[in-house]
């Protein structure tokens, strides 16, 4: 998920074609369709500092967006089994393990059962990050 703004923050969800972007809107979670040209790039490295997320020199910033991304999806859509995060994220299951297990040492998600599944839901402390703004972050479901 690569996160674009149009003076609001949203994270794209899929592209078609390169020229319609599904978009969700952070940290509301509303969804929809618009013209990707309408977006412009957000850098996720100031947000990510903030939250804790860390990375090494190589890939820095990929590995820094794919942290973010995964708690931001965790924080709008609630609880995920790790099959339905490889389903929606374009990474092997190894990338997804190495970036839960981060974000898991950061105090930012935690492990879950989620329709009978291993899975992961965000902490208290990554919600409130998320919601600084003031607005609701949709409650964890166990």
């Amino acid at each position: 998920m690569r996160l674009v703004s149009d003076g609001e923050t949203y994270g794209i969800l899929q592209r078609s074609g390169g020229e319609e972007c599904r978009i969700r809107a952070l940290p509301e979670g509303t969804m929809t369709t618009r013209p990707c040209s309408e977006l412009s790039a957000v850098d996720p490295s100031e947000f990510a500092d903030w939250l804790g997320v860390t990375a090494g020199d190589s890939g820095s910033r990929d590995r820094a967006e794919r942290a973010l991304a995964l708690v931001l999806e965790l924080a709008v859509g609630g609880p995920a089994s790790a099959r339905q995060l490889l389903d929606r994220f374009d990474a092997c299951e190894s990338e997804l393990n190495g970036t839960a297990s981060e974000l898991r040492a950061a105090g930012l998600i935690v492990p879950t059962t989620v329709y009978g599944q291993r899975g992961y839901r965000t902490t208290d402390a990554a919600q409130d990050a998320i919601a600084a703004d003031g607005t609701p972050v949709p409650s964890d479901l166990d």
